[in-house]
């Protein structure tokens, strides 16, 4: 009898133990799915998502924004490679970081197991939110670096006759990118970046932004230092 008991109560204990492990489980499944819910929104708000892949009209399916592009592990969530190289670019450039998030990387994050979270992270902030020193946006500075690329861009087109690698510039690639930014490092216009703050905004962070004194339009002098 006294056996009976003890193996009902053994049994007993076993079965509290199995629950509480199983509600561990659960806890634990739901903190990742929260955790890739958050991640999934970053990407979202530094806007490198591919949205609605099904509905894009053949000439974005043809970019460079959209050939280069993985797919995390929900078999779902398209990310831009190619976006997050160039904004990792200028997050380099600005803040003098080193940081490369490649599509292996992307997948660690995802799942929780990546060294680089903490990079991730500010990036992430550096984009959204701007830094204490500088509250400018990540996300700000990137529309003004890449309307200073496309004006060099046509600023190469002007000089040369022909585009960059020959193609438009939705088509170039973010290598392709980095090499007309170092064109235009090399072969400042120095009067277009008295006319247009996004162009000297690039020269600037590119460290070529000393302008010289250059008449425009009406013999007004602009100068810059």
């Amino acid at each position: 009898m006294k056996r009976f008991v003890y193996s009902i109560v053994i049994m007993v204990l076993c079965l509290a133990l199995c629950s509480c492990q199983i509600s561990n489980n659960e806890k634990a499944e739901t903190a990742s799915e929260d955790y890739v819910a958050q991640y999934i929104k970053k990407l979202d708000r530094m806007e490198v998502i591919i949205k609605n892949p099904d509905t894009l009209k053949p000439e974005y399916k043809d970019s460079s924004w959209y050939q280069e592009h993985m797919i995390l592990p929900d078999n779902k969530t398209m990310v831009s490679l190619n976006e997050i190289k160039l904004k990792t670019h200028l997050y380099n450039l600005t803040t003098e970081s080193n940081l490369v998030l490649n599509e292996y990387d992307l997948t660690d994050l995802y799942l929780n197991k990546s060294s680089k979270q903490e990079k991730f992270e500010s990036f992430y902030n550096w984009y959204v939110f701007g830094t204490e020193m500088d509250i400018k946006t990540g996300s700000s500075k990137y529309e003004k670096y890449y309307r200073g690329i496309a004006l060099g861009h046509k600023s190469y087109r002007d000089m040369n006759g022909s585009n960059f690698k020959d193609k438009k510039i939705k088509y170039l690639t973010a290598e392709e990118s980095f090499e007309l930014e170092q064109w235009i490092k090399e072969n400042p216009d120095y009067e277009l970046a008295s006319e247009e703050p996004n162009y000297y905004f690039l020269l600037e962070i590119l460290g070529v932004e000393n302008l010289p004194e250059v008449a425009t339009e009406g013999e007004r002098i602009y100068t810059f230092y």
